[in-house]
């Protein structure tokens, strides 16, 4: 039996899908303070929703029509824990791990429906000078992951079912680069430029925006049993590090960018950046004057190679060469290619990557922030990171969502490239993918976009992206007519 959640009056509503996509919706009432995370099944071809108050947390299990099946509750935790790290799944327990501040005391709290129990177990952690690298899941196991000043070793914290392990992987043997390419350990590179160094994820779930894989610090999730970490602080390197989630074994490997010798192309200052996929590296090299594109195998074996210079059309490119000013709505051309190499210089060159039906589609660019003027006249940019929704919690978007929006802040330029298998240039026609449509119909609704403002803590709050089954779902709370609606994009 179903119970009564949150202030939830809650039924569903079956909806054949029609032009907008629109698979479910349910009748919904919350209160003003409110946050959402999902959680998907794969296995069990279900997602559980976690609807969070002031008061508790409630889960909502939904099979693969999005009908509900079952749902629990369970109190609020005290407010030192103010963030949801992540989760884990094993059998019939879903697990929401809280995190104090600090990180050293963490809170796993668990749902089981068979059983229809709820419950809570606190974990302190005892960090010796060691600070936070990562937090995710990866294969339904939650990983806190933390850095050893001194050594530079990496340490896991293992969160597998409720039960807690640790890990520690030996780093230091390993020479990785600096941003001048000299040997250091992995805590002086992590912290060369700032303290509060940040690792971008990059899962598989949605085609990484460019905005996010613009970042030097990458940690890459589409392996079960495999994190990789990649470093892009200078032009000359990218190192990666490939750690093994069954021995927590590492393995470092520096592949060298594209190859200019001195003097070269005039300027001899160059910017650079790296993506990974399916074991490929592909790597960017760019000045005023040249575009250097290679793509590697991960023992450094050139795959193929690609070079723009200034004055010519990009001769790879299956798009135009279009600029983004923080909204589709803010989209154009830039007619001469000498535009192009100009300004991803001018910014943060970015490369990403997806695959599908076998093809590679990449997208080369940049992304540099927005700088919007506060009422003092000061600039103020604004971040596309966690996003607090006033309670006593905050959960970060997800890895979906945040790259949904992550174009929100940003000014982009950027073309998309079509390649085979071996990354050689094919000439088709590029199709609207089903994270673009989700964009632009995000952008398109006028019942999400006019109740929301950039500036606004409630950004987004309401909103849930997930890849399920072989679609793309976009969930988001009518807040007028007091229904959560479910729309569903394809390629």
């Amino acid at each position: 039996m179903i119970k009564k959640l949150l202030f939830i009056c809650l039924f569903f509503n079956t909806i054949n899908s029609f032009s907008q996509d629109l698979v479910k919706e349910f009748n919904l009432k919350l209160e003003r303070k409110r946050d959402y995370l999902q959680v998907v099944n794969e296995t069990k071809k279900e997602v559980v929703l976690f609807l969070n108050d002031n008061e508790k947390v409630t889960s909502v299990k939904l099979d693969s029509t999005f009908t509900i099946n079952d749902s629990l509750s369970h109190p609020r935790l005290e407010k030192s824990y103010t963030d949801i790290l992540g989760y884990s799944q094993k059998d019939d327990n879903y697990l929401l791990f809280w995190g104090s501040k600090d990180r050293k005391r963490i809170i796993s709290q668990f749902f089981n429906f068979t059983k229809k129990e709820t419950g809570a177990t606190t974990f302190e952690l005892e960090f010796d000078k060691e600070k936070v690298f990562k937090e995710l899941t990866i294969n339904n196991v939650f990983y806190l992951i933390t850095i050893l000043k001194k050594s530079g070793n990496l340490k896991f914290y293992i969160f597998d079912n409720g039960v807690l392990n640790t890990r520690i992987v030996d780093l230091s043997n390993f020479e990785f680069k600096n941003k001048s390419a000299a040997p250091a350990n992995l805590h002086t590179v992590l912290t060369e430029e700032s303290w509060d160094f940040s690792v971008q994820t990059i899962s598989n779930d949605s085609p990484p925006s460019l905005a996010l894989s613009r970042e030097q610090f990458k940690l890459y999730t589409y392996k079960k049993d495999e994190i990789i970490f990649t470093i892009d602080n200078n032009p000359h390197f990218t190192d990666i590090l490939r750690i093994n989630l069954n021995d927590f074994t590492a393995n470092l490997k520096s592949i060298k960018k594209p190859v200019v010798t001195r003097g070269e192309y005039e300027s001899v200052l160059f910017k650079s950046n790296s993506f990974l996929i399916d074991d490929k590296i592909l790597q960017i090299k760019t000045n005023p004057d040249v575009l250097l594109f290679t793509i590697s195998d991960l023992e450094g074996t050139i795959i193929n190679k690609y070079k723009t210079l200034r004055e010519e059309e990009i001769s790879f490119k299956n798009t135009a060469v279009f600029q983004e000013v923080g909204s589709l709505s803010k989209k154009r051309v830039l007619e001469k290619p000498k535009q192009f190499i100009r300004k991803i210089n001018n910014s943060r060159p970015s490369i990403s990557c997806y695959s599908l039906n076998g093809l590679y589609y990449t997208v080369i660019g940049s992304s540099q922030d927005i700088v919007h003027s506060s009422p003092n006249g000061t600039g103020m940019g604004i971040g596309a990171g966690g996003f607090s929704s006033g309670v006593y919690f905050s959960i970060s978007p997800g890895y979906t969502l945040e790259n949904l929006i992550s174009y929100k802040d940003k000014n982009v330029v950027y073309t998309t490239c079509l390649f085979d298998a071996n990354f050689n240039h094919l000439e088709d026609t590029i199709k609207t993918s089903a994270f673009e449509k989700a964009r632009a119909f995000l952008e398109e609704n006028e019942e999400i976009t006019t109740r929301t403002s950039i500036f606004s803590k409630d950004l987004y709050k309401d909103l849930i992206l997930f890849k399920f089954n072989t679609s793309l779902y976009l969930g988001n709370y009518n807040k007028e007519n007091k229904k959560y609606q479910i729309f569903s994009f394809s390629e």
